[in-house]
């Protein structure tokens, strides 16, 4: 999908799963594909077209498909006066799937965590504001 070009012609863009359309339910999986397909679409049909880039798959998976859905102004962010809906993700849990060092950054850590993450990072659940046990 020509992403670049649909989002500068305005318009909406989300990222979201559907266990009955696809593999997984699972929104870092969607996000590890959009990147993926992303990459193969630059490579063979558009060299000037940029690979999407993990931030720009988050901002998807959140923000994005809050807009898309209507709802972009009660969700999909931080921002004061939305909802809490968050994980809170520790890089450095027991079993994690990826290594962090002294050198990493906050975003290599998050990259790492986007393509390598899984349940073993959450470490808290939060959903309208209220913490859901792990």
């Amino acid at each position: 999908m020509p992403l670049r070009k649909l989002v500068g012609r305005g318009l909406k863009i989300g990222l979201g799963t559907d266990v009955s359309g696809g593999y997984s339910p699972s929104m870092l999986n969607a996000m590890r594909s959009a990147i993926t397909v992303s990459s193969s679409y630059y490579m063979d049909t558009d060299r000037n077209a940029k690979p999407l880039h993990h931030s720009e798959a988050f901002y998807l998976a959140t923000q994005g498909s809050a807009d898309l859905l209507g709802i972009g102004d009660t969700i999909g962010s931080f921002a004061v006066g939305k909802q809490f809906d968050a994980l809170v993700i520790d890089p450095n849990a027991r079993d994690s799937p990826f290594d962090t060092f002294a050198w990493d950054t906050p975003d290599s850590v998050f990259e790492k965590f986007c393509y390598l993450g899984d349940d073993r990072n959450i470490v808290q659940i939060y959903v309208q504001g209220r913490r859901i046990s792990v």
